[in-house]
């Protein structure tokens, strides 16, 4: 009985939060390119795309969106993050990071598989430490899904500016 709900369970996360081919970061300097990743088929002699459902697509489908910049997809214009504006316009420390927040908040209010959004943080290194040449801006949201989960997404330490 319990396998049959938590299978229940696992069909409608995959109906209402969809599925998709997997990514991974690709290595080197930055982490913003992702490659497919591939794997085993059944009969193990040949390989098939991996794939990602349920909640997991949805987290890899906002992290993707995270890092792309606002109308950066030529077919969906209204795809990406506007956070690339304030990182390039304002110079205050406090306005960078609370421009980043709003476009964050933007960015999940779009997606209709997100209910809520629980928290959002972010942490610049810049506030912490005010000389520093340099910043990186670490980006953690927690957010409910339609499919009623509760799912974290942490960007990490996303581009340094000098």
């Amino acid at each position: 009985m319990a396998v049959d709900a938590e299978r229940e369970r696992t069909l409608l996360r995959r109906k209402l939060l969809g599925f998709g081919l997997k990514l991974q970061p690709t290595e080197g300097p930055s982490d913003l390119a992702r490659d497919l990743v591939l794997a085993p088929s059944g009969d193990g002699s040949t390989r098939d795309f991996a794939v990602v459902e349920g909640v997991a697509n949805l987290g890899q489908a906002l992290a993707v969106a995270l890092t792309t910049p606002l109308s950066g997809d030529v077919f969906n214009v209204d795809f990406g993050f506007d956070g690339l504006n304030a990182l390039a316009e304002e110079t205050v420390p406090i306005l960078v990071q609370e421009r980043i927040r709003i476009a964050v908040i933007t960015l999940l209010h779009k997606d209709p598989r997100v209910r809520r959004i629980v928290d959002v943080k972010l942490q610049d290194g810049r506030l912490t430490n005010p000389g520093a040449s340099t910043r990186a801006l670490d980006v953690r949201v927690v957010f409910e899904t339609v499919s009623g989960d509760t799912q974290p997404l942490e960007l990490g330490k996303a581009v340094p500016l000098g």
